[in-house]
C-alpha cells in the first residue's frame, strides 16, 4: 500500500529479527521472495514441506509474549497477499518496525517477532521437485462456501452462496449477521476491496477462499 508508513526513530536500528532460523532453514543472502510489506530473504529448506508445516504450527500455538488478538491480526496478515497484509496492520494500529513484516509492533509497545521461515515459503524443500500448478477454470452458478475473517478475531464466519451472488449480495448478508450498518462495511479480497456489483465468480472467489471485512468504526487494538 502506497501510504503505508513505519516508524520513523532516528534510534531504531533493528532491521532483521533476532529470532535464529536454526539448521532447517539457509538464508540467501542477495535473493529475496515475497512482495511488499512481506518482502524477505529467500530460503531454502532442509526439511520437508510436512515437517515445515508442523514447525510453523508450533510457531503459533507457542507464543507466550504480546497479545493474543494482535497475534491474531498479524497471522492473517501472513496468510493474506502483501497489500490485505498492510491494510490489516494499518486498520488495527500495528506499525512496523523495520522494512518489512518481520518486527512489528502493537499501540502498547509490545515487539512482535515473524522469523522469515513464517512469512514465505523456501525456494525449495529437501527431497522435493517442483510441480507445475494446473490452470483452474471458474464453474459458475455453484453452491461455495465463503469465509469472512474480521480483524483481532480467531474464528472466521463462514456462509454458504451462489457464486453468481454480488458482492453487495454477500456485503448485506454479513452485515446482517453482525448487526451493523451495510454502509459501514468495506470487503476485500486479493488485497482489493471488492466491486460490489460484480459476482463472486468474477471475483474468482472460490469455494472456503477468504474475504476479509473491515468494519469503519472498528477502535484500533
Amino acid at each position: 500500500m502506497g501510504n503505508y508508513c513505519t516508524r520513523s526513530e532516528p534510534d531504531d536500528t533493528v532491521t532483521k529479527p533476532k529470532f535464529s532460523i536454526g539448521k532447517d532453514y539457509q538464508e540467501i543472502e542477495g535473493q529475496f521472495v515475497g512482495e511488499g510489506i512481506k518482502k524477505t530473504l529467500a530460503w531454502k529448506a532442509t526439511i520437508t514441506r510436512l515437517q515445515l508445516d508442523l514447525k510453523r504450527e508450533e510457531f503459533w500455538q507457542t507464543r507466550a509474549t504480546g497479545r493474543r488478538n494482535v497475534w491474531v491480526v498479524i497471522k492473517n496478515a501472513i496468510e493474506a497477499d502483501h497489500e490485505t497484509a498492510a491494510l490489516l496492520l494499518q486498520m488495527s494500529g500495528i506499525i512496523l518496525k523495520s522494512e518489512n513484516i518481520s518486527i512489528l509492533e502493537d499501540t502498547n509497545g509490545n515487539v512482535y517477532e515473524i522469523p522469515p521461515f513464517i512469512v514465505n515459503d523456501p525456494v525449495c524443500f529437501a527431497n522435493e521437485k517442483k510441480k507445475a500448478v494446473p490452470k483452474q477454470n471458474i464453474q459458475e452458478n455453484v453452491e461455495i462456501i465463503v469465509k469472512i475473517r474480521k480483524p483481532g478475531v480467531a474464528d472466521d464466519k463462514s456462509f454458504t452462496i451462489n457464486n453468481l451472488k454480488t458482492g453487495m449480495e454477500l456485503k448485506q448478508i454479513y452485515a446482517e449477521s453482525e448487526s451493523i450498518p451495510v454502509e459501514n462495511l468495506r470487503l476485500f479480497f486479493g488485497g482489493r476491496e471488492m466491486n460490489y456489483a460484480n459476482n463472486l465468480a468474477m471475483h474468482c472467489v472460490q469455494n472456503d477462499m477468504v474475504i476479509h471485512a473491515f468494519i469503519k468504526s472498528l477502535e484500533p487494538l
